[in-house]
């Protein structure tokens, strides 16, 4: 049987697809991790990472109505930043199953159990060259409604009983005061302060980054060629500006600013990305 085939696409429309697949993907797991949790994509700044972060960040954020972009410094090594500036942390946790009608009658009995875990927490803590006196600790306890078989994570300071109530209502759009909590289990975050390297500034720059320019060439944005300025990211100063249609290249990354976005340079190497009002 024969079967007639339309013409095939050319490879600027398949790399196209490509992106848009990939894109989705990623919008849908940014969702799941904030409008699916209560939290409004609008009220936060999206951070791109990474060796291909920055490439896709404003379309997403386009999508999601995020307001900006931050792309760090050395976006690709951010990771090893992170380790390199990170405290030394251990988080400990124990079974307890205890009702709770109110936070004030409850907390007596949780503060024994604080007390034998926070004893385990020191010792590993001091296991790892840090005094007592040099570990802060953060208590938090995993809070349901009683019949429930999953739990919500609450901090023990104040009335928790309220913020497992706020919490759900935030969650899941409702909540029961009338219905009997049940806390499951306690948690505390020991962390130790480590010394942090040094983050060096850029040199100050006027708005042009004409001194950054490589060269134009045509770019395929929505199906349509438009001539894009590419840039050297290790030559941009702070206060610079950029007007997409641009990219910005660079050893570990490459960032991608559409048509209607535009960005700055802080003083710490941040591209701060923003579309154009």
């Amino acid at each position: 049987m024969n079967r007639s085939r339309g013409p095939m696409p050319s490879l600027e429309t398949f790399a196209q697809g490509i992106v848009e697949v990939a894109n989705a993907v990623m919008e849908k797991a940014i969702r799941v991790i904030s409008v699916e949790r209560g939290h409004d994509p609008r009220d936060y700044t999206l951070v791109a990472f990474g060796g291909a972060g920055a490439l896709h960040a404003c379309e997403l954020a386009a999508a999601l109505e995020i307001p900006r972009v931050l792309v760090p410094c050395f976006p690709g090594a951010l990771s090893a930043l992170g380790i390199l500036r990170a405290d030394v942390t251990k988080d400990l946790s124990r079974a307890v199953r205890l009702e709770a009608e109110s936070a004030a009658e409850a907390k007596p009995k949780l503060q024994r159990s604080f007390t034998s875990l926070e004893q385990e927490g020191r010792k590993q803590m001091r296991a790892e060259g840090f005094s007592t006196g040099a570990v802060q600790i953060q208590r938090s306890l995993d809070v349901r409604y009683a019949g429930q078989s999953y739990e919500l994570n609450v901090p023990f300071d104040g009335d928790f009983i309220s913020a497992f109530h706020h919490a759900h209502e935030t969650r899941y759009g409702y909540f029961d005061r009338s219905r009997p909590c049940e806390v499951v289990n306690i948690r505390a975050r020991f962390t130790g302060r480590t010394p942090k390297p040094a983050l060096p500034k850029l040199k100050r720059g006027g708005a042009s980054a004409a001194r950054a320019l490589v060269c134009k060439s045509p770019v395929l944005f929505s199906g349509r060629r438009k001539l894009t300025a590419i840039y050297d990211r290790s030559r941009l100063l702070a206060g610079n500006r950029i007007t997409g249609p641009a990219i910005v290249t660079e050893y570990s990354a490459t960032t991608l600013l559409p048509p209607e976005w535009s960005g700055v340079v802080d003083r710490n190497g941040n591209l701060i990305l923003e579309p154009r009002r």
